[in-house]
């Protein structure tokens, strides 16, 4: 089989395991990409980001931000990256860390709002509630239609 329609199997083997809950499944699959490919292939970044994904979902936030550093450099800076490693680092409980990157997500034209909660999230652990329930209240205005924004917004009302 040659190398680019065994990287395209693997890919699809390991979305279809993602797609269908079996998780670490995956994971062993987009291990296999990443040993068949190089720095400077797109499939190689989207192995590590979708590791990074994968690792966040199974609350192994430590190994997602690894994983999402790796496709961070390997892309020169995808705004949407930024904002999975500022979740990665949130749940580690590393918010003052997290916050740059998730200032940097804000460039993502399809993810502002939510790269807004998630500030809203780290402000608020770092005892910042007032500018979590301003943050929060922004990323409800900016996507109306997400129950999460809203009640993020609620929860953070009374700041």
């Amino acid at each position: 089989m040659i190398r680019e329609t065994r990287l395209r199997h693997l890919l699809d083997t390991a979305e279809t395991h993602a797609r269908g809950g079996r998780r670490n499944r995956a994971v062993s699959f987009y291990r296999k990409v990443l040993a068949l490919t190089q720095d400077g292939e797109f499939e190689r970044e989207l192995a590590h980001v979708r590791l990074a994904d994968l690792h966040l979902a199974l609350g192994q936030a430590e190994s997602a931000a690894l994983h999402v550093r790796r496709a961070i450099a390997l892309s020169g800076g995808e705004p949407d990256y930024a904002l999975m490693l500022g979740r990665a680092l949130l749940a580690q409980g590393r918010a003052e860390e997290a916050m740059p990157h998730l200032h940097e997500a804000m460039a993502s034209p399809v993810r502002a709002a939510e790269a807004l909660a998630a500030l809203a999230h780290g402000e608020d652990a770092l005892g910042n509630r007032r500018t979590a329930g301003h943050l929060a209240r922004l990323a409800a205005e900016r996507d109306p239609a997400s129950a999460a924004w809203r009640a993020l917004a609620r929860d953070l009302a009374d700041a």
